[in-house]
C-alpha cells in the first residue's frame, strides 16, 4: 500500500498487498462488524466475513444512491462503466482504495505554471511513468481499467482513471462526487511526466515537511483547506514497506470512507511516538533500521501516522480544518468533494457533463447527506 500522491517517501494511499502476502485484504468497519472484532487478532474466517460485510455495506450505499437518483429523475451517462468498476471492487474490496490512489497519482502531477501534468492525458498508462517508484503497486489497477476502457471506447483512459477514483469514494460510503468526461489521452510515452512532482512524507522536520506540502499542492493551485481535505483520503488503506518503506494503517476502516483519520489525528489520548517498530526488518525493531514513522497502540493494534500527517496536527494554519473535519463528517465530505473535483480536472479542457436530468442541462446529483458527526462518537 502506497502514499497519497507519492513515492517511497510520499503521502500514502493503499495498493494491493504483494503476491503471497499474509496481509489481510481489508479491515472490518466498526459499524459493520462491531467494535469487538477489533479487540482480537483477525483469523482467516474473520477476513472472509469482513469482505462479505464490506460488500453488503457497499451495495447498500449504491442502492440508496440509485433510489434517490431515480426519485429525482437523474441518470448518469457513465452508469455502465460504473457498474463494471463496482464488479471489480466486489471481486476484491481492497481494490477500492487502490483506485482512489490511482486517480490521485494520475492527476496530482499538475503544474499550473507550465500547464503540464494533471489528469488530461492519462500518461500513467505508459511504463515510463507507471514504473516510477512513486507509482509502485498501481500496475494491476491500471491493467484492469485499461481492459475496461477497451470495452468503452467512448471514454479515454484518463477518463476511466478519474471516474474509477470518484466511484470508489462513493462505493466506500463517501460523497457522490461530480465527474465530467472528455479527457484526451497521450499518444506516446514521450508525454509521460517525469518523477518528482508528488509530495514526500518526510523532509527531515515537521516545519520543512509543511513547507514542502504547501509547495507541492500550491503548484497545483490548492489552498490549505483543499490540502487538509484531500489528506483525509488516508482514512482508507495503509502502507507496506515493500512499496514505500512505511508499514501500517491509519485507521481500522481500510475500505470505508469516513472521517476516522481526523478523529485519530486529533484524539488527545492517542499518543503517537516516533519509532520504526513496524518498518524495521523482522526481529530488528528499534535498531535504527527502517523508516521512522509515528506509531500508537490502540484497541489492541498498532496504527501509524507519517511525519506529513503530523504536520496537519501541529501546523497552526492546517489544524483548524483538521479539528472541523473530526467534529463534522459532513463538512469534510463537502470540502473533499470540491477539492477532488478540482484535482481530477487539473489540466483538462472542454469536459462534458455526465449527469442528465430531464429538462435540466449540467445538473449535479446530490447524494443523501452524510452523517454530521461521523466516526467521532465511536472512538
Amino acid at each position: 500500500r502506497r502514499l497519497l500522491l507519492g513515492t517511497a517517501g510520499a503521502l500514502l494511499l493503499p495498493s494491493l498487498p504483494p503476491s503471497g502476502s499474509s496481509v489481510p485484504p481489508a479491515s472490518a468497519s466498526p459499524l459493520a462488524s462491531g467494535l469487538s472484532g477489533l479487540l482480537r487478532p483477525p483469523s482467516v474466517d474473520d477476513e472472509r466475513d469482513t469482505q462479505g460485510l464490506d460488500r453488503m455495506r457497499m451495495q447498500q450505499v449504491l442502492d440508496q444512491n440509485r433510489m434517490q437518483r431515480e426519485e429525482s429523475g437523474v441518470t448518469r451517462k457513465s452508469e455502465a462503466v460504473r457498474k463494471e468498476i463496482w464488479d471489480l471492487v466486489f471481486a476484491d474490496t481492497v481494490l477500492a482504495p487502490l483506485l482512489l490512489r490511482l486517480a490521485f497519482h494520475s492527476s496530482g502531477t499538475y503544474d499550473k505554471k507550465t500547464g503540464t501534468g494533471g489528469s488530461q492525458k492519462g500518461s500513467i498508462h505508459y511504463g515510463a511513468e507507471l514504473n516510477q517508484e512513486d507509482n509502485a503497486g498501481l500496475e494491476k489497477a491500471v491493467k484492469q481499467l485499461d481492459e475496461l476502457q477497451s470495452r468503452h471506447p467512448e471514454y479515454s483512459r484518463a477518463d476511466i482513471y478519474t471516474l474509477a477514483g470518484v466511484h470508489a469514494v462513493e462505493i466506500m460510503g463517501g460523497p457522490v462526487i461530480p465527474w465530467r468526461s472528455g479527457r484526451v489521452d497521450a499518444k506516446s510515452d514521450k508525454e509521460a511526466i517525469k518523477e518528482g512532482r508528488l509530495p514526500q512524507a518526510d523532509k527531515g522536520s515537521l516545519p520543512k515537511t509543511a513547507d514542502h506540502i504547501r509547495e507541492v499542492f500550491g503548484r497545483m493551485g490548492f489552498t490549505d483547506k483543499d490540502t487538509a481535505a484531500l489528506m483525509g483520503a488516508h482514512t482508507c488503506g495503509g502502507a507496506h514497506r515493500q512499496f514505500s518503506g512505511y508499514e501500517g494503517r491509519w485507521t481500522p476502516t481500510d475500505v470505508r470512507f469516513d472521517n476516522l483519520y481526523y478523529v485519530f489525528l486529533t484524539k488527545t489520548n492517542l499518543d503517537y511516538e516516533l519509532g520504526n517498530k513496524q518498518t524495521a526488518p523482522p526481529g530488528l525493531a528499534w535498531t535504527g533500521l527502517g523508516k521512522k514513522q509515528f506509531e500508537a497502540f490502540f484497541m489492541n493494534d498498532y496504527y501509524f501516522m507519517l511525519p506529513a500527517d503530523l504536520v496537519f496536527k501541529e501546523d497552526p494554519k492546517f489544524r483548524p480544518y483538521i479539528d472541523a473535519y473530526a467534529r463534522d463528517q459532513g463538512v469534510w465530505f463537502r470540502d473533499f468533494s470540491e477539492a477532488f473535483v478540482k484535482l481530477t480536472e487539473l489540466g483538462t479542457r472542454d469536459l462534458r457533463d455526465d449527469v442528465v436530468v430531464a429538462g435540466v442541462k449540467g445538473a449535479t446529483f446530490k447524494a443523501p447527506e452524510a452523517p454530521r458527526q461521523g466516526m467521532q462518537a465511536y472512538y
